[in-house]
């Protein structure tokens, strides 16, 4: 698989969005260049491979590959606070700068501070879908669409 395949399987299985869906937020390239940027292409590439290695190791089981998720990667000291800020990149469009504790162990990057990384990441975040809205003064829901009743979502 290519890099930009493992990150786009790791982003699906972290954010629980499926592949067509984060394609669709036309972020997919911006975001794989942006945390490459962030934490340098060895780092990176350190986390990819020990995704490919959870990848494979749970391929076929969902249950086993969510246990494998949360042992090797999500709390995992070096990598668990990296697939945090993916999380967070992908629903919020934002970055947030790593732990002191962490940048004490695995090095500080210039680019790794709070910053949102562009209006349309702002615009595209997940975060809008998973709770079926829009964002503010930016996707209006289309004309008229004030007179139909909201729609209702229950959870199981």
């Amino acid at each position: 698989m290519s890099s930009l395949d493992l990150f786009l399987t790791l982003s699906r299985t972290l954010t629980g969005f499926s592949v067509p869906e984060l394609w669709g937020t036309g972020m997919v390239k911006e975001y794989h260049k942006v945390v490459s940027s962030i934490i340098g292409d060895e780092m990176f590439g350190e986390l990819l491979s020990r995704w490919e290695d959870t990848y494979i190791r749970g391929a076929g089981d969902d249950t086993y590959l969510d246990e494998l998720v949360t042992t090797q990667i999500m709390k995992d000291a070096t990598f668990g606070p990296l697939a945090r800020n993916l999380v967070a990149l992908w629903y919020l469009g934002t970055w947030t700068q790593l732990p002191a504790e962490w940048r004490n162990v695995n090095g500080a990057w210039a680019n790794d501070v709070n910053f949102v990384v562009s209006a349309k990441s702002y615009t595209e975040g997940l975060v809008w879908k998973a709770i079926h809205s829009h964002p503010k003064a930016a996707k209006q829901p289309g004309y008229g669409s004030w007179a139909l009743p909201p729609e209702t979502h229950t959870t199981t």
